[in-house]
């Protein structure tokens, strides 16, 4: 809803739950204003998650065009065969299905517990050689943000 908009139109106190609920309303002085008259749609965030999969051409649409995409990174680029073995993703081919699917934020998470903390900045080095927007190695517990929408300015 656009605040100026409303105004301009005679819209207020109930009459805007009534546009919104309806699509439009009768203004007190008999003009219909319509919900396009006094609002602009806004696209609202999107989440994707991956999990327990090979690579596969589903996943990037299943992430595309997402803005934070959670997917697994059970193992490094050295044991690519245990992935494609096991159906699980190596990071750097989680990292390319976010790029072709053009998310924004890139959270890795499901490592094989082979690997210990000091393996951790390799999952993001090889990750980060196939995508270039944010990518965040989820811990246990860590609450990860999903990132505001971008803004966008109407003429």
């Amino acid at each position: 809803m656009l605040p100026d908009r409303l105004r301009t139109h005679g819209v207020h106190g109930p009459q805007i739950s009534v546009l919104l609920r309806e699509g439009a309303v009768t203004t007190d002085d008999g003009r219909t204003v319509t919900l396009a008259d006094c609002a602009r749609p806004r696209p609202g965030q999107v989440f994707a998650f991956v999990m327990d999969t090979g690579v596969c051409p589903n996943a990037v649409e299943l992430a595309r065009g997402a803005d934070m995409l959670v997917i697994e990174a059970t193992f490094l680029d050295a044991q690519t065969h245990l992935a494609q073995a096991y159906q699980h993703l190596t990071a750097r081919q989680a990292a390319r299905i976010a790029a072709q699917a053009q998310v924004r934020t890139l959270v890795l998470t499901h490592l094989s517990e082979r690997y210990d903390h000091t393996d951790e900045p390799h999952f993001v080095a090889q990750a980060a050689q196939e995508f270039d927007g944010a990518i965040v190695l989820a811990r246990d517990l860590e609450r990860i943000p999903v990132p505001p929408r971008p803004t966008r300015h109407d003429p």
